[in-house]
């Protein structure tokens, strides 16, 4: 089951300890039994695609345009993607059930 929490404060950046855009943390732990956070840093990821991507979607007012939605649904899924990648995981499909 996914739960999707809204909050008006976020951790710190565990990186920078700067001001955090998104803070996930995945469904399962690492290696070590810690759980996983996914962590999108103005200063930390602007040298990534995904997340450069996402951040100026964000800054360009992405968020409060409902007509971008897609959009930014489609930014997301690739941010998660990349942030999924240092940790080694992958985005695989669910394979669909016929009903």
């Amino acid at each position: 089951m996914v739960r999707v929490e809204r909050s008006d404060r976020l951790p710190r950046c565990s990186r920078c300890r700067g001001d955090l855009i998104i803070s996930t943390v995945m469904p399962q732990d690492d290696q070590d039994g810690r759980p996983i956070h996914l962590e999108l840093c103005a200063a930390c990821d602007a040298d990534k695609p995904a997340a450069q991507a996402l951040i100026r979607w964000i800054g360009t007012g992405g968020g409060r345009d409902t007509s971008r939605s897609e959009e930014g649904a489609r930014l997301v899924v690739t941010w998660t993607r990349e942030a999924m990648a240092v940790y080694g995981w992958s985005w695989e499909q669910a394979p669909h059930s016929p009903n």
